[in-house]
């Protein structure tokens, strides 16, 4: 750290500005989001179901990272170890931003009304009524996002507990204890993770089913919460914030390792998929695939696969861009707006099979629950000390050398 450069200690987020501007920007969209309720329901919802998921798996995604880092002793990953906490910080909002979602339960999926479903897909939501019947289904999405919450919240609180700690032997204890915890963790957030997979997204093809489904969306969300921990960093870096002199383009090195490794993860699941899929050729299996490799879906669907794997492929192979702050950003800007039409990938097919098309509503459900959710994250943290001080690994992950 140069010595132009504040105490550790005394560096903290500034983050009252932006709380602001994106609760205004949530509130506008939360305005025209309802306003879409009025005028078009059935739409509106489908919006909402594709904007919620895209911003709490990207959360979710901030948090296993952040669990994985201790499990796996990353010590490199110290120095953005708050920062991605600071992601996952949104989780409480979130978990209140799930209400539409309950709310439109019977707008969003077939099984909610069997009666217009064909002759085989009746048959099967009668088999699935025991599991999927809206009281069962809300208790199941509660249980969920407050998990995500709760679980956020302990590691955030306790990291954060370290920086009052005066003895060593206490922060080592609290953090063996976050390792501990975490190892727990990414078993239960994992399969809550999955099951938010198979309860809100699967089901909305009534006949479709894939065991891997649940592991696609969760390479796309960590991939994406990856990117946007890199496209936080070199914005802080570049404005002299909080973790400028901190992190270095060795740690930006080793985050393109990661996310290199995640993008290839990523398209082997979704390889895997299609292939088991294509070998089996089982008509209700292919059916999800017909419909989105058909016309516009299946444009949509080669510019993922292009955006989310090539692009980034070939650019991270790139040790020098890796180790540069602001391309590495710039890529993790570009598989954030992937994922975001990844999820619409997923989600409105099911809605317009017919083809691709964009609502007003899209952006506005974005709007609302992307805005809303950083505003309470940055609220939350604002003031809050942006390296654990007192971490026993801070002044190793602050010189590391990437190999």
């Amino acid at each position: 750290m140069t010595s132009a450069q504040p105490p550790i200690t005394e560096i903290r987020w500034g983050a009252g500005s932006l709380a602001r501007n994106a609760a205004i920007v949530g509130v506008v969209g939360l305005v025209l989001w309802i306003i879409g309720v009025i005028v078009n329901p059935h739409q509106a919802f489908a919006s909402y179901l594709f904007a919620y998921v895209c911003a709490l798996t990207i959360a979710v995604g901030a948090l296993l990272q952040v669990m994985m880092s201790h499990v796996t002793g990353a010590r490199w990953f110290t120095v953005l170890r708050r920062l991605t906490l600071t992601i996952s910080a949104a989780l409480p909002a979130l978990a209140v931003l799930v209400i539409p979602v309950l709310v439109g339960v019977r707008m969003l999926y077939p099984w909610a009304h069997p009666a217009t479903l064909s002759a085989e897909a009746q048959k099967l939501a009668l088999h699935r009524q025991p599991l999927f019947n809206v009281p069962f289904f809300i208790i199941r999405a509660v249980i969920y996002v407050v998990l995500f919450a709760v679980f956020g919240e302990i590691l955030r609180r306790w990291s954060r507990r370290e920086d009052t700690m005066l003895s060593d032997a206490s922060v080592v204890a609290t953090v063996h204890r976050q390792r501990q915890f975490s190892a727990f963790g990414l078993i239960v957030v994992g399969l809550a993770l999955s099951c938010v997979a198979f309860d809100w997204l699967m089901p909305l093809d009534p006949l479709w089913y894939s065991t891997v489904y649940a592991v696609y969306v969760f390479a796309g969300g960590f991939l994406a919460a990856l990117g946007l921990v890199a496209l936080i960093a070199d914005l802080s870096v570049r404005s002299g914030g909080a973790l400028a002199g901190t992190v270095t383009p060795a740690h930006f090195g080793a985050l393109g390792k990661l996310m290199i490794t995640f993008v290839i993860f990523w398209l082997y699941i979704a390889f895997s998929q299609y292939l088991v899929i294509w070998i089996g050729d089982i008509p209700a299996d292919s059916s999800w695939y017909v419909v989105r490799g058909a016309g516009s879906w299946g444009a949509l669907g080669l510019i993922i696969a292009f955006g989310q794997f090539a692009i980034p492929f070939v650019l991270l192979v790139s040790r020098a861009i890796k180790r540069r702050p602001a391309a590495l950003a710039a890529i993790g800007a570009w598989l954030v707006f992937m994922h975001v039409l990844d999820v619409y990938w997923l989600v409105l097919p099911a809605f317009h099979p017919s083809g691709f098309t964009v609502g007003w509503t899209d952006l506005a459900a974005l709007l609302m629950v992307g805005g809303l959710a950083t505003s309470n994250a940055a609220y939350r943290v604002r003031g809050g000390v942006a390296l654990p001080v007192n971490d026993p690994y801070l002044a190793q992950a602050v010189s590391y050398v990437e190999p």
